[in-house]
């Protein structure tokens, strides 16, 4: 069981908007995953060569991020957007350019991690490659990934999969994922419709805010559905 999340977001988490004193993603990009039994978290204990893993009592070997470059560039990236700034016109008031750049970057990190669990839990399954290609060429839009593909790899709906993740981890995150629709019905409305009103300065601030939630979230998605398997695979 990970510690609880309530305190880590307390820590990293509730005023990640107003550090600009070290990049985000070593704030809420460092969770590491265990070779032996496939868990992940972010346990210091990782840190010291062949350590014995809280989860499985095993000698862990060399800690081993568990999220790639990709998610910390664009962490950082977001981040970055979140405080640049620009002329004002002082003629026009409208939607300003960082908050809707950092809540574009929102939507694409939460799709991004989404298909990063997907494609892990079906590895761990050991769906063979070219069903795994297809799977993803039938389901491309987001929400053809979460509301067909995600249930039918993972036996649940989203919408039960966030409970059991509140569950797992005693902390509540319902909210996030009412964060992530509407973020994502901020940015298609913008991408589709030019219509950016929605995206203000109080929904980038939280999208930024939320950033640690929406990595834990993935992560308890990780350990429910997709540690099982790498058990069992003895990975």
């Amino acid at each position: 069981m990970m510690t609880n999340q309530s305190e880590l977001e307390d820590e990293t988490m509730v005023e990640l908007a107003d550090i600009d004193s070290q990049a985000a993603s070593t704030l809420v990009c460092d969770f590491m995953i265990c070779a032996r039994c496939g868990i992940v978290d972010r346990k210091e204990s990782r840190l010291v060569v062949n350590s014995d893993c809280p989860a499985c009592q095993r000698p862990a070997g060399v800690a081993c991020l568990y999220y790639s470059d990709r998610f910390h560039i664009l962490v950082d990236l977001m981040k970055q957007t979140y405080h640049s700034s620009g002329p004002v016109d002082t003629i026009i008031s409208g939607p300003q350019a960082q908050n809707i750049g950092t809540i574009i970057f929102f939507c694409t990190l939460r799709e991004a991690l989404l298909n990063h669990f997907l494609l892990k839990l079906l590895l761990a399954q050991r769906v063979p490659a070219r069903v795994i290609e297809k799977l993803f060429d039938d389901n491309k839009l987001a929400n053809q990934k979460f509301n067909s593909l995600f249930p039918a790899v993972t036996g649940n709906s989203w919408k039960v999969a966030v409970q059991e993740a509140s569950k797992y981890d005693d902390t509540n995150y319902n909210e996030i994922s009412d964060l992530m629709r509407e973020a994502a019905d901020i940015r298609n409305k913008f991408m589709h419709e030019g219509m950016g009103w929605a995206a203000t300065r109080e929904v980038a601030t939280n999208c930024i805010n939320a950033l640690f939630c929406l990595f834990s979230l993935f992560v308890a998605l990780h350990n429910i559905y997709v540690r099982p398997h790498l058990r069992e695979n003895n990975i």
